[in-house]
């Protein structure tokens, strides 16, 4: 396995010595019993070399029990590297995200916490006996816990400290009102963990977006086993490199797995309040039975909803939590003022104008009104300086005063804020127009909402659920049909035809059912060959080729082409990691993979159609029937078998259909860059706000 920027050497290098140890244990116990069998030749019969056999197996057992210890003690080794591997990636990713939302200037009013109130937390001397009985000792220094749940206040980059040192379980609870801050506060505290994380010491903190979790549907023998199959499964998914086999110490797992068995991951469940009410309750009896005592979590939440959630369930077992605390309006006056001013003079004419124009809105800071209470979060505060700053659509903040709830304030700052990113400005030239970007967004909103079970991630090679359900398995059957029925009908007749067409449509139906992921090259083994498809192409080229040329070529046919189909289906695409690549990178390799693996297709059946044709019909038949065969089923399998056909099919549907933009991937990259709608991690996009995304999800299309 290698990691992009992986130093040849860590596991890779550990599992190569270990390879070479076995190797060298196996040389020299076949060494010494190849010499007792040489004694036993050359000297007086078997009984010179029974002296030397107890010898030769007592040291290939020593020499065994050796080389077991130093299986195990390399498997924790290279478990360590993956690791290392996993958190360098993750600092990164993170990092980059979060340095992007942090490109503004001036920097945005500060972020800062409390203890929440007492009836959403566990009682602090529970939570402190619970420190001291758990296994090992307990998780913090007791010297550093804080004296109570009061002492747990902080702002910004604490959030680390409090969470290793002050907190005796290591448990924490995140609580806030919509759109206070709660994941940009959660990226800071993996970020901050990641840095006091020692190479090789210590776990490694992970986000996970608990929104589509449902506990009852999850595999598994008991609670544990369950979530550590969900666990796995996500990070298998976000990076692809962990799903590896791990080594065969820790079992017959991947590598991701392994990690969780091992305790080397940190859970971070965000979006806890975004699970359906029905199954909050089983999802938190889940994480609470299945994690032990010593494992550190934390899990966001808004605080309406922990505190509806906590009228009938139990909280996160033994965690802290803490809750995000309205910004302070003084520094939220300040930072609005000097955004109106943008890049202007700060003469007193200007400043002025500023006040005259905010002066209304300023006044209501601190208070209860809507707009105080919207402008008490980091995100009403970036939409005000959005829609009403210097390059904003231009209205009066005053009109959000005559607003009469938050949810109107909201409404009205999202509407806006879609208009203003995609004003016509001569400085920013915008290819689409602000009515043709809300449909769009819609149209994506609605669709991580209906065929993604409301996930938040908008992934390329995900856009293909959006197309009817049986649509791509109708293509490519039809396209199969075609390609493999059409030498049979040519050389035996309509009915052979149809029924090769009938047979191989069934078949390429059935293997379309798998979700492709984006692909960084070709790959073949012997493990990914299947019989059916090759046993199923042979069959029906025996029996086109039977009548017309006799037994012997029908034979050969037979064996030619399901040698061929045989082998083709042992090629496989090599996951790519979509954590270390921007969109529009992974779309171009996969799309260099799949245009490899349709040529390859493509070449393979037209040369067996032209086989069968030349052999059946002469060169005129081959003539044509290799290139129609070949194109067809090359088409068939691009577009039906690859992330990037499919993509390019579901973007031309929802073009049509929908009225997404012709190019899409330009557009996403542009609400991300210049326009600041979308946020992006690795190769995924996100609304900037989860808020923002459900309030699309209820818009109309234009």
């Amino acid at each position: 396995m290698r990691w992009p920027g992986e130093k040849t050497g860590s596991a890779g290098g550990i599992r190569g010595r270990l390879r070479r140890a076995g190797r060298l244990f196996a040389v020299l116990t076949g060494g010494g019993i190849a010499a007792s069998v040489h004694l036993a030749v050359r000297g007086d019969g078997l009984d010179a070399a029974l002296p030397a056999l107890p010898p030769t197996f007592a040291v290939a057992f020593l020499s065994w029990l050796g080389y077991r210890d130093d299986r195990e003690e390399a498997a924790r080794r290279e478990l360590d590297a993956v690791a290392n591997d996993l958190a360098g990636v993750l600092k990164g990713q993170w990092s980059t995200e979060l340095g992007h939302r942090r490109l503004v200037r001036p920097l945005p009013p500060t972020v800062s916490w409390a203890a929440a109130p007492p009836d959403l937390a566990v009682p602090w001397d529970e939570l402190t006996r619970a420190a001291r009985r758990a296994p090992g000792g307990p998780a913090a220094d007791p010297a550093g816990w804080a004296t109570g749940p009061e002492a747990l206040a902080g702002q910004e980059e604490e959030l680390a400290e409090v969470f290793l040192h002050r907190i005796p379980t290591r448990r924490l609870v995140l609580l806030g009102e919509p759109g206070s801050g709660k994941t940009v506060l959660l990226i800071r505290l993996l970020l901050g963990l990641l840095a006091r994380r020692g190479p090789g010491n210590g776990r490694v903190p992970v986000l996970f977006s608990v929104a589509g979790l449902d506990a009852a549907t999850l595999p598994g023998a008991d609670a544990e086993d369950r979530l550590h199959t969900w666990l796995a499964g996500q990070l298998e998914r976000d990076h692809r490199m962990l799903a590896d086999p791990a080594p065969t110490a820790h079992g017959d797992v991947s590598l991701a797995r392994a990690l969780v068995d091992g305790g080397l991951v940190i859970p971070v469940f965000d979006g806890f309040d975004e699970l359906p009410g029905a199954r909050r309750g089983p999802a938190m009896a889940l994480v609470n039975e299945a994690l032990r005592a010593d494992q550190p979590v934390v899990l966001a939440c808004r605080s309406a909803e922990y505190r509806d959630f906590l009228e009938e369930s139990a909280p996160l077992a033994e965690a802290a939590a803490v809750e995000l605390l309205p910004l302070d309006p003084g520094e939220v006056a300040e930072y609005l003022r000097a955004t109106a001013l943008g890049n202007g003079p700060r003469s007193a004419a200007a400043v002025a104008a500023v006040e005259e124009r905010w002066g209304a809105v300023l006044e209501r800071l601190g208070g209860s009104d809507p707009v105080a209470r919207t402008l008490a979060t980091p995100l009403g505060v970036f939409l005000a300086r959005a829609v009403h700053g210097p390059d904003g659509e231009g209205g009066s903040p005053a009109e959000l005063l005559a607003l009469t709830t938050r949810e109107e304030v909201e409404r009205h700052l999202f509407g806006a804020f879609i208009r203003t990113a995609y004003r016509p400005n001569h400085r920013r030239p915008c290819r689409w127009t602000a009515a043709e970007a809300h449909r769009a967004f819609v149209v994506l909103a609605r669709h991580l909402r209906d065929t993604l079970d409301g996930s938040t991630q908008i992934a390329w090679w995900e856009l293909h659920r959006a197309l009817p359900a049986r649509s791509v398995q109708l293509l490519v059957a039809g396209l199969g049909a075609v390609a493999v029925g059409a030498v049979p009908w040519y050389v035996a007749g309509p009915g052979a035809g149809v029924g090769a067409a009938l047979i191989v449509g069934a078949v390429a139906a059935l293997a379309t059912g798998r979700q492709p992921r984006p692909a960084s090259r070709i790959r073949w083994s012997w493990r990914g060959v299947t019989l059916v498809p090759g046993a199923v192409a042979g069959l029906v080229t025996g029996f086109a080729v039977g009548p017309a040329a006799g037994l012997a070529p029908a034979l050969a046919s037979v064996l030619v082409c399901g040698s061929v189909v045989g082998f083709l289906t042992g090629l496989s695409p090599e996951p790519l990691d979509v954590t270390a690549a921007d969109p529009a990178g992974s779309l171009a390799r996969d799309r260099r993979t799949a245009l490899r693996t349709m040529l390859l297709w493509t070449l393979a059946a037209g040369s067996v159609a032209g086989l069968v044709a030349d052999r059946v019909a002469g060169p005129v038949a081959a003539f044509v029937a290799a290139p129609v065969v070949g194109t067809v089923m090359g088409l068939a399998i691009g577009f039906g078998q690859t992330a990037w056909g499919l993509f390019t099919a579901a973007r031309g549907f929802l073009r049509v259909r929908k009225g997404l933009p012709r190019d899409l991937m330009a557009f996403l990259a542009d609400a991300h860059g210049e326009r600041g709608v979308l946020r992006r991690t690795g190769a995924v996009y996100q609304f900037r706000h989860l808020s923002l995304q459900r309030h699309l999800e209820g818009q109309e299309l234009d």
